[in-house]
């Protein structure tokens, strides 16, 4: 069943931070991503930041080391897209873009 996740932003390991992006799945992997520019029909607003996670990425690896924020999702990003699984992570820093204490991880299905 295809479903629609949408949060203040998307974090891509290794590549930076989506802006007010949603995430569309199908089944446990990810379809595709496209800015939030309106109200979308089946999307679920959640808070916090959705991270795709890489196949093979383990959780506890994730790092928010580049707080880049980019316009659009990188071309080659996107070929890759349904080896990734979202994640939400919440409650989140906005300012320092890191996890804060209490954290929770919560895979997106």
């Amino acid at each position: 069943m295809m479903k629609r996740f949408a949060a203040h932003y998307v974090y891509m390991p290794g590549r930076g931070f989506l802006k007010r992006f949603v995430v569309e799945t199908w089944e446990e992997g990810v379809v595709r991503l496209f800015p939030l520019t309106g109200e979308v029909e089946n999307t679920e607003w959640l808070p916090g930041v959705i991270v795709l996670l890489p196949e093979g990425m383990p959780l506890e690896g994730v790092v928010f080391d580049v707080p880049v924020l980019l316009e659009a999702a990188p071309a080659d990003a996107q070929a890759s897209l349904s080896a990734c699984t979202p994640y939400l992570f919440y409650p989140f820093d906005f300012t320092g873009k890191k996890p804060v204490a209490g954290t929770r991880r919560t895979r997106l299905r």
